[in-house]
Formats: structure tokens, sequence, C-alpha cells
């Protein structure tokens, strides 16, 4: 499957930050992330295990946090099931 980039930066107050924040964890506890700007529009639907990353810069001139949020989709297959039982003898 191609890469489906979507990118979006812009100058925004703590309040509209903390509004974007906020309607994104809304999206990620329903499992349904939908995101709009310049007439593009994307949905995601996260895996039930995400795994988060945080990283932090802080300078006396300037600061900055990174949220990256990955997932994998899970197969429907069960090909790959895994069953464990006692031997048979």
């Amino acid at each position: 499957m191609p890469k489906d980039r979507f990118e979006v930066a812009r100058i925004a107050s703590p309040e509209e930050v903390a509004a974007c924040l906020t309607a994104l964890s809304a999206g990620l506890t329903k499992g349904d992330v939908r995101l709009e700007s310049g007439g593009q529009t994307r949905r995601l639907v996260p895996a039930a295990d995400l795994k988060i990353e945080l990283r932090i810069k802080d300078r006396s001139d300037r600061g900055k946090i990174e949220i990256e949020i990955a997932w994998k989709q899970r197969s429907t297959s069960k090909s790959g099931e895994l069953r464990v039982g006692p031997a048979h003898g």
C-alpha cells in the first residue's frame, strides 16, 4: 500500500492547540480519527494497541514537544494463529 501523507503546520494559540489535542484524544478513544485541512480529509482507524513516543526539547530561547502515535493494522486472517496444548502420547 502506498504511503499517504497528511501534514499541517501553522501558528496557533495555546487554546487552539489544546482543542486540537482534545479532539484527537476523543477520536483515539472512539477508535475513529478524522483530519481535515485545505480540502484534504483523512480517516484513521487505530488498532487497539498504540505506541506513543514523546520527545521534549527545552532550551532557554525555545521549547518543543513532539508526539508520535503509531500502530500496526492487524491482519484479519487467522493463518498466523498459534495454539499450544499438551502433547499426545
